[in-house]
């Protein structure tokens, strides 16, 4: 039998093992949940470390195997050339500041038009006619990647072209600077040179061009001037056999000193005879002489003075001075208008002279003697740079996504 303190006690100990098996399951599920967490977390870093692998350490070394053993070495030729004019101008004043602004502003359009023929489609024609441009470029034996493609249309061989010439002007110099790559140092140097001809070419022809059209004008307004003149002088060739009178204005002076000294001696003779007939009859011999040598005057003086004007006959001395005075001043015009002409063509030769340009070479192209492209190591830290960045940023998007759905 028990006691009533063994009664007593009992239901105390039953509710101690209960408390027991109370508490026990508790206990078990943190223990359960820190080990889910702990295989979550190992999950998802395997997950992470796989996607670095994949997406970041992958193409890092693919490129590094690529760049480090397949990429096909590229040689860099570098030349320094500049548009010059041989114009002279005043170098003190403010004349010689306004000729300078404008002879450099005149060369920088030089420069800039020359960079743009080196990185034209009539260049990369011209290379390829003359030096094999795309054939280089598509050769088997370099790399895939580097190389151009064998079924490239012109237009791709003109988008590869722009990778492979540079052509950089600098505006405080106004200097431009060529940058030419190829698969070989002599490859790459030969090509330079050429660019340089055909740029010197282009230049010459620019040159050439300007100054004839500065001097076009002038030699058309000479022709035109020498017409002019032309038809003046055949004119008054015409009214010289018309009128058979070589010079009518001489004629006319001719005339009008005949005149007027037959005038002088009808003066002279009229005061003779009044002198005579104030002691003499009118019958006197002396009078009647004195009388005939004036009626003899007086005709010679009408027959000048209609020599000179005469109604009766259409030509006249005057009319033909008339007709010779108006072709006369025409070609007194057209003949200083061909002086002026003149004078403006030898003044256009002159200053067309003055504005030849010419392509000065600063740095002749240079023959590399390492490659310098591709850049291995910094290529291969790009892909990995560009690789890490573009992961984190589809990571933290994807985060971004799978909140936005948890809500």
């Amino acid at each position: 039998m028990s006691t009533p303190a063994e009664k007593k006690s009992a239901p105390e100990g039953k509710s101690t093992l209960g408390e027991v098996t109370a508490l026990a399951p508790p206990e078990r599920n943190a223990s359960s949940a820190k080990a889910q967490a702990e295989a979550v977390r190992r999950a998802r870093t395997r997950r992470l470390i796989k996607r670095v692998g994949v997406f970041v350490l992958l193409p890092t070394v693919v490129s590094g195997v690529y760049f480090g053993s397949v990429a096909s070495d590229q040689f860099e030729s570098y030349s320094i050339f500049t548009v010059q004019s041989s114009e002279t101008r005043p170098t003190l004043g403010v004349e010689g500041i306004l000729a300078g602004i404008a002879t450099g502003t005149t060369s920088s359009h030089d420069a800039l038009a020359v960079r743009d023929y080196v990185l034209s489609r009539d260049m990369l024609s011209r290379l390829d006619r003359e030096h094999g441009f795309i054939a280089h470029f598509k050769d088997r034996q370099r790399d895939m990647l580097s190389r151009l493609s064998a079924s490239a249309s012109f237009e791709d061989a003109f988008e590869y072209f722009g990778h492979k010439v540079y052509a950089d002007y600098d505006q405080t110099s106004g200097a431009v600077t060529l940058r030419v790559r190829a698969f070989s140092p002599e490859k790459s140097s030969e090509l330079a040179r050429s660019i340089l001809t055909y740029s010197e070419e282009m230049v010459n022809k620019l040159s050439e061009r300007e100054r004839h059209d500065r001097t076009a004008y002038a030699e058309a307004d000479v022709k035109k001037a020498e017409q002019r003149l032309g038809v003046a002088r055949t004119a008054i060739v015409a009214l010289q056999q018309k009128h058979s009178d070589f010079n009518p204005q001489a004629t006319a002076t001719s005339a009008m000193e005949i005149r007027a000294q037959l005038e002088g001696e009808q003066a002279k003779a009229r005061a003779e005879l009044l002198q005579l007939k104030s002691f003499m009859k009118d019958d006197a011999p002396q009078v009647r002489a004195a009388t005939e040598k004036v009626k003899a005057i007086s005709a010679q003086v009408a027959g000048e003075s209609r020599r000179l004007v005469d109604p009766s006959k259409p030509n006249g001395l005057n009319t033909t001075f008339a007709d010779f005075e108006g072709a006369m001043v025409e070609k007194e015009f057209a003949q200083k208008a061909y002086e002026s002409a003149m004078t403006n063509l030898e003044l256009a030769r002159a200053d067309a002279a003055r504005q030849h340009r010419y392509l000065a070479v600063v740095a002749t192209p240079s023959t590399p003697d390492e490659s310098t492209y591709p850049s291995r190591v910094r290529s291969v830290f790009s892909v990995l740079v560009l690789s890490f960045l573009l992961f984190g940023v589809a990571t933290l998007l994807n985060a971004a996504v799978r909140e936005h759905a948890r809500l």
